[in-house]
């Protein structure tokens, strides 16, 4: 008990600790070590893991006199997410093994290692250029504690190497901007950009420009995607078939930046589709779900949450007939919280699947927008 043991620790570059507590990110307070020492120590013998620290920061609250501000913020998404990051990280599962793995798909029987390679050989020939995924469909998001942006969104493979990495940009978050074309008659429009993923690929135009019409397929004008409905085309191409009355700008769609998914041994985006993570979208499905993110306003805090309910639409065109893997029944309605209940955040009453809409809105807000509060 005379010591302490610290997994990992946390650092700030010069003058950024300083911000944070201007804008009263942290709070400043007065006290020993060693009174300090011996609450954390105190609170350490009897506080659950899972609640993941709440209760003793709302007690070292009260003791610099901020109980009212920590009751305000009690429950609020931060908390929310605070606790899911307990579960995944800190809590034990029944094995003794720390952080509590949940895969999206439940109850699969564990395949030989001779099938299960043959599984990831046949999804790898069907995750290929041209390909539409969409994410997990199951009630509790993978996306949920990281890569907020993939929940329940579209994603078009443009790329796949055998042996580095798949390529893909992300179809349904319109963003803040858009590129000016001008038509046969000179009339200016805008054409919405839409972020596709974090990476930009050197020495090509970042503006992606990305069809789904069978009339300029049939035009020649692109380049198809593999044998999908899609066909991906060079920004001047574009601007000359809408100034030339080939096309129009509402045939487009246009996207910045790339998502790379490498492949490091056996993890591939491919295992990834296998896993759950990811579903594969029908090419049946494809055009009208296209359609329907090409009515998506121009990303700005009034258009924000119907962008996400259009991109949401979109999602759900894409879906197949059968019920999706990983849907449950309804929650409990024993009253008070039901702790083993993973549907849930841990000792609360929202579900995981409203937490993950909103982590999800609060990324396109503050990633797009630049307004976190939003």
């Amino acid at each position: 008990e005379d010591f302490w043991l610290m997994a990992g620790y946390a650092g700030w570059g010069p003058g950024q600790l300083a911000g944070e507590i201007d804008r009263k990110s942290w709070y400043m307070c007065a006290t020993s070590s060693d009174t300090l020492l011996k609450e954390l120590a105190r609170q350490s013998q009897v506080v659950d893991p899972s609640h993941a620290g709440i209760e003793t920061w709302e007690t070292l609250m009260k003791m610099i006199g901020r109980q009212e501000v920590a009751s305000k913020l009690s429950g609020n998404f931060d908390d929310l997410m605070l606790k899911e990051w307990s579960q995944a990280s800190l809590v034990k599962d029944d094995d003794g093994k720390v952080g509590l793995a949940r895969n999206p798909i439940g109850g699969a029987a564990i395949p030989s290692e001779v099938d299960s390679l043959m599984e990831d050989l046949q999804m790898s020939q069907r995750v290929q250029a041209g390909t539409l995924l969409r994410a997990s469909s199951a009630e509790r998001s993978p996306f949920l504690l990281t890569k907020q942006e993939l929940h329940k969104g579209l994603l078009l493979i443009l790329n796949d190497d055998d042996t580095k990495a798949t390529v893909g940009c992300m179809i349904h978050l319109v963003a803040s901007k858009s590129v000016e074309v001008r038509r046969k008659d000179r009339s200016k429009a805008d054409v919405n950009i839409r972020y596709g993923g974090e990476f930009g690929i050197k020495g090509q135009n970042p503006l992606l420009w990305i069809h789904c019409s069978k009339k300029l397929r049939d035009a020649g004008i692109g380049t198809p995607l593999g044998s999908s409905a899609f066909s991906t085309v060079t920004q001047d191409d574009a601007e000359l078939a809408i100034s030339s009355d080939i096309a129009s700008p509402d045939d487009f769609i246009v996207t910045s930046g790339v998502s790379i998914f490498p492949k490091i041994g056996r993890e591939t985006l491919a295992r990834e589709v296998k896993r759950g993570i990811f579903e594969i979208v029908d090419r049946a499905r494809q055009e009208e779900a296209f359609k329907t993110l090409q009515t998506q306003a121009k990303l700005s805090p009034f258009t924000l949450d119907e962008s996400i309910r259009k991109a949401r639409k979109a999602w759900e065109l894409c879906g197949n007939a059968e019920e999706p893997a990983g849907k449950e029944g309804p929650a409990s309605e024993t009253p008070g919280f039901d702790e083993t209940d993973d549907r849930m955040v841990f000792n609360t009453d929202t579900p995981v699947s409203e937490l993950a809409e909103d982590a999800s809105r609060k990324w396109v807000a503050t990633f797009l927008l630049g307004m976190p509060t939003i």
